[in-house]
């Protein structure tokens, strides 16, 4: 007959929940993939498609150039990216985007700050030999991470099971204690 240690269950158990309590907060995830607020849309002498993760605290864009007709965009072209509140709780900023090659061909990379949730106006101007053109948008800034309420909704259905089963263990550890019989006269106290 195998025994169980409970000392170890105790602290397999402990581990778990410290750790269930701990991972959210340390692994502070993307909630989702950037998604396309721009596609192949002509800016002057561009077409740009662009992919958005404004996130609170740093909002990415993914800008794809091209010429109007489908040409690569010249040497010495620049993207920028600004932003500002729709509120206008605070001033807008400009922040210039990094040319990046890759094997589907360059793109542009643009870093902005967002300080709050909610929707902001973004602006893309680009720049160079072939031209110059600009375009705006809006965009619904989110935290980077799913919320407390979320992060508790989802660990509830785990601590269930997990009660269940601690619940379980106690029961199957009570069924196979011996159990003594008790005369009539103990009960009565004879």
């Amino acid at each position: 007959m195998t025994r169980y240690n409970p000392g170890l269950l105790g602290r397999g158990l402990c581990a778990a929940i410290w750790s269930g309590l701990l991972l959210p907060v340390v692994a502070h995830g993307h909630v989702g993939a950037p998604y396309p607020v721009l596609i192949e849309q002509t800016v002057g002498a561009y077409t740009i498609s662009a992919l958005a993760d404004p996130d609170v605290g740093v909002g990415t864009f993914l800008i794809e150039a091209t010429l109007s007709d489908a040409g690569p965009v010249p040497v010495g072209t620049g993207v920028s990216v600004a932003e500002r509140p729709q509120d206008d709780h605070t001033a807008g900023s400009s922040h210039q985007a990094v040319r990046q090659v890759t094997r589907q061909g360059e793109r542009f990379i643009g870093k902005v700050p967002f300080d709050a949730r909610g929707t902001w106006v973004v602006t893309l101007e680009i720049a160079g030999s072939a031209g110059r053109g600009e375009i705006s948008f809006d965009v619904e800034v989110t935290p980077p991470y799913p919320g407390v309420l979320t992060t508790l909704a989802c660990l509830l259905p785990f601590a269930a099971l997990g009660g269940l089963w601690v619940a379980g263990a106690l029961r199957s550890r009570d069924s196979k204690m011996p159990q003594t019989r008790h005369t009539g006269s103990e009960r009565t106290g004879e």
